[in-house]
């Protein structure tokens, strides 16, 4: 039977790790990696709403906020959604 592995020593070992990884710079091609992995996750609702009050105040940069505007150039909200939007400011 083989002997039984302490959980406290995989805890540490596992947080000398990560300690040793931490605030290493990553290469673009990991830094690529990572993004595509993570591309496409849906987080729960209570994770989104509580990342959203997060980010709530927080002033964009005017980078940030031309590059907004130019990806909503010449799109216009669909019928269906001109009515939710109403709605919701009834």
């Amino acid at each position: 039977m083989p002997a039984q592995k302490d959980p406290n020593k995989r805890a540490e070992w596992i947080k000398k790790s990560s300690d040793k990884l931490h605030g290493k710079p990553k290469s673009e091609e990991h830094r690529r990696k990572i993004r595509e992995a993570q591309l496409g996750k849906i987080v729960a609702e209570e994770t989104g709403k509580r990342i959203s009050e997060a980010r709530t105040g927080i002033p964009l940069s005017e980078e940030h906020r031309r590059k907004i505007r130019e990806t909503k150039i010449g799109k216009h909200p669909s019928g269906e959604s001109r009515r939710k939007i109403s709605e919701a400011q009834k």
